[in-house]
């Protein structure tokens, strides 16, 4: 009789483009588990029967993406303080029955910056271009690491106003500050920060050659500038920055670190530094070609 196979797999709406189910199956292939990732396309008003289903038929885990990681938290039986904190989850792992939820964003988003040259937010000051779904994660990677003060910079004054509500009282003894994204204070702000971070989709397939700065603004040497975007290798506003001579960082090895993460949840294994390397080098590679 031959061994079961765990089934894990991701949910989302539109991911005919993911690039979650070459990561997971290079790890798969690289530990010979006997696993398969699945993608499961939904569309929004079914995503509760997805997860029902995920439940009922047994399957082990699942990466949930954009627009289920905040609705898809009511269905699940606990979500740990993290993904209670940032108000979304990425990760559900199955535990004798139960169903938990995760959010491994904000250790994806740290990683990165901890792992080349060990940079800490402590005592930092960080700026976030966007307060959407993925700035939320990054408020709570910065704060948690002791960031000293995160200015946000938000089309929609009312979502970086939420944004600041969730995180101040958690956080005292960072300073968040929200701005609108046209007014006089960004280049100021800008000037002062160790850290800008776009959490914007500008720039990306869905909006290409945007850059979400104005290229008059002058960036500090000090500045290094974190573009969560994956695709394509360097954004317009990652190519102005590196001109300029800022350290640039996209986000594929974010991408990599969050699915690190829910790996291990799913198996109990961390991949090996070897294996993560080898990943982000096709997927750098895929990304050229």
């Amino acid at each position: 009789m031959a061994d079961k196979i765990s089934i894990i797999g991701l949910l989302g709406e539109h991911i005919e483009n993911s690039i979650s189910p070459f990561i997971h199956h290079k790890f798969i292939r690289y530990y010979s588990l006997n696993y398969c990732y699945v993608p499961f396309q939904i569309k929004r008003e079914e995503l509760p029967v997805a997860i029902t289903g995920a439940r009922t038929l047994g399957i082990c885990g699942l990466n949930v993406t954009i627009p289920f990681k905040k609705n898809a938290m009511q269905f699940i039986d606990n979500n740990d303080l993290a993904a209670e904190r940032i108000g979304a989850i990425n990760t559900i792992v199955r535990k004798n029955g139960k169903l938990y939820g995760y959010n491994t964003d904000w250790i994806g988003f740290h990683k990165p910056l901890s792992k080349n040259g060990g940079i800490n937010f402590n005592g930092k000051k960080a700026l976030i271009l966007g307060a959407g779904g993925a700035a939320r994660a990054v408020v709570y990677a910065l704060a948690e690491g002791r960031c000293s003060a995160i200015s946000i910079f938000n089309r929609s004054e009312w979502r970086a106003v939420e944004l600041k509500r969730n995180f101040q009282h958690i956080f005292p003894q960072c300073e968040i500050k929200i701005f609108p994204w046209s007014g006089p204070s960004l280049e100021g702000e800008i000037s002062e920060a160790d850290l800008l971070i776009n959490a914007t989709p500008l720039g990306s397939w869905y909006y290409p050659g945007q850059n979400p700065l104005s290229e008059e603004i002058k960036l500090p040497p000090q500045l290094i500038v974190y573009d969560l975007i994956y695709y394509p290798d360097k954004t317009p506003l990652l190519q102005w920055a590196e001109k300029r001579g800022n350290r640039i960082i996209n986000g594929k090895e974010m991408l990599i670190y969050q699915a690190v993460e829910s790996f291990y949840l799913w198996t109990n294994i961390y991949p090996d530094q070897k294996i993560i390397n080898q990943t982000i080098k096709e997927i750098r590679e895929i990304g050229r070609g």
